[in-house]
């Protein structure tokens, strides 16, 4: 494939482009997401997302979900043809939430703009979702005053390498490593500056 090919991906009429960088290394852009706030409307799509990302995200119910939108500093919502594909849910300090992980950070900074969550839906994985809503996010964390980074854990047990070198890609660095779930689970704390 040359520069800018485009292709289609499967219930989705955007324009998909190859971008080859640096020999063997092709980023694929999609050149039709719109990002945009929440909305109540989106409520039964974000459930469905949630349950469809477990164990990856853990499970809430319908109204809990929604309660904790309710704290989020913002949710985004990426569409693709005017359809929701990827949502980022993120979390400033001292907001009450009770994830562990959320936790660890709220008791050792304050600084910080935590992602709890970020989801994409299956038929756009690997099609840029996930890396323009961490933009945005970056983009939104650079505009709230005292917030000097991005905070998020990636799983060591069960081991995540895509999202470790994923993370690490995008400037993340870790800060801290905590077991959850009675060592169950094990997770990587990281942390990105704003405006890298």
């Amino acid at each position: 494939m040359g520069f800018l090919d485009c292709l289609r991906l499967d219930g989705f009429s955007g324009h998909w482009c190859i971008c080859p960088i640096q020999n063997e290394t092709v980023v694929v852009i999609c050149m039709d997401v719109i990002l945009r706030d929440i909305s109540e409307g989106d409520s039964d799509w974000l459930h469905g997302l949630n349950e469809a990302c477990l164990p990856a995200v853990n499970q809430l119910s319908q109204k809990d979900l929604w309660a904790l939108v309710r704290k989020t500093a913002v949710t985004r919502v990426a569409e693709l043809d005017g359809q929701p594909v990827g949502v980022a849910m993120t979390l400033a300090p001292k907001v009450g939430h009770t994830s562990m992980n959320y936790l660890w950070f709220d008791q050792r900074f304050d600084d910080f703009l935590y992602l709890d969550r970020i989801m994409v839906d299956d038929r756009a994985r690997g099609a840029g979702i996930g890396k323009a809503l961490y933009q945005d996010v970056f983009q939104f964390a650079a505009t709230l005053p005292g917030i000097r980074a991005v905070t998020c854990e990636v799983n060591l047990r069960p081991f995540n390498a895509g999202s470790l070198k994923f993370h690490a890609a995008l400037g993340f660095v870790t800060v801290g490593e905590q077991e959850t779930e009675g060592g169950k689970k094990a997770v990587s704390l990281m942390r990105r500056p704003v405006g890298v």
